[in-house]
């Protein structure tokens, strides 16, 4: 886990240009040319999250998406923090609070799950 920390402490006091999420995938642009990556994976021990953080030329075009979700209300905040265990990340952001990443497996196919998926009511 201190290797994955390490790895996402490139990106904590950045602020969110924009994100993109499909089934499997959230991709998350941040300032300083970043871009986080949480991949769903599964094995035999259940779901899991692979975060990865590259160059931001490798933010994902805007495809076929099965769920499209409008992440602009993230946009402009800043990453303070994130938490993390195997199956379930949770990206603390300013000023629009956290957002919570778990992984599932729904009839032997892995996904990702996010809360909440739209600006929370005011």
């Amino acid at each position: 886990m201190k290797d994955c920390q390490d790895k996402l402490s490139s990106v904590v006091g950045s602020k969110v240009v924009r994100a993109s999420s499909s089934l499997n995938q959230l991709a998350v642009e941040f300032s300083g040319n970043k871009c986080l990556f949480l991949d769903v994976k599964v094995s035999e021990d259940g779901p899991s999250i692979e975060p990865t953080v590259t160059d931001a030329s490798n933010f994902p075009s805007e495809g076929d998406v099965v769920c499209k979700v409008d992440w602009s209300w993230i946009s402009g905040g800043e990453l303070t923090d994130i938490k993390t265990a195997v199956d379930q990340f949770r990206l603390i952001l300013v000023p629009q609070g956290p957002i919570t990443v778990s992984a599932g497996v729904w009839q032997g196919k892995p996904f990702l799950s996010f809360m909440p998926y739209k600006a929370p009511a005011k």
